[in-house]
């Protein structure tokens, strides 16, 4: 049992940094990318600041809808797959009992 502790166990601690890094870096980048817009004007040119935080918004719901598809989506797999009914989860009888 002491084995499965090892540095290789994909649950540690580290993994889950790594995946939270991975998961919130494009959101992020789409927030600093749309600051680009607001703080690198021109003098001459002006930016309407309704337009900006309503298209900020629209990207982040859009990004929001695609996180929360893909995690249904690994819900409706888990579910699908560790099901009661599914061969490979029923209980073997012990042989020679």
């Amino acid at each position: 049992m002491s084995s499965d502790l090892g540095q290789g166990n994909l649950m540690s601690p580290r993994s889950n940094i790594w995946l939270l890094l991975l998961l919130f870096s494009p959101l992020v980048l789409v927030v600093l990318s749309s600051f680009d817009n607001v703080f690198a004007q021109e003098p001459q040119e002006f930016v309407i600041r309704r337009v900006e935080i309503w298209a900020l918004f629209y990207r982040l719901m859009v990004a929001a809808f695609v996180v929360g598809a893909v995690v249904q989506g690994a819900i409706v797999y888990v579910c699908w797959r560790f099901r009661e009914s599914h061969k490979q989860n029923r209980i073997k009888e012990i042989e020679g009992v």
